[in-house]
């Protein structure tokens, strides 16, 4: 876990450490020990962390996450239709069903559209 203490300085974000640590049940030099490395977590605390902060475990790894065939299959299916100009790939085991995945597409077309028009408002 090289970056352990780097990652989770960033999903805290702007509240302070002994905010988050009461949250979690913690003591802040608990919190403060993980930040700066001191300590690692393991199995129930690296959980809790976790699931506080809504990402998976392996968030905390560092490792090279590699697409999967499914979501390289997906690319190459999507990249083959004419009507596509621009793809958000994201790793699933399970393939989505199509219709699904034209309402995700949709979906985020809309909220880049406003977002655009918002920052042109500028």
């Amino acid at each position: 876990m090289k970056h352990f203490g780097e990652r989770l300085r960033r999903l805290r974000g702007d509240r302070s450490q002994k905010a988050v640590a009461e949250a979690l049940g913690m003591p802040q030099t608990t919190l403060s020990s993980l930040e700066k490395q001191t300590a690692i977590p393991r199995g129930d605390t690296l959980k809790r962390l976790a699931d506080f902060f809504g990402v998976p475990i392996t968030y905390f790894y560092t490792q090279e996450l590699k697409p999967s065939e499914t979501a390289k299959d997906w690319l190459t299916e999507l990249r083959s239709e004419a009507k596509v100009r621009d793809t958000i790939a994201a790793h699933s085991a399970t393939p989505l069903d199509p219709g699904v995945r034209d309402s995700i597409a949709s979906k985020l077309r809309k909220l880049k559209e406003r977002l655009d028009a918002e920052a042109s408002h500028k």
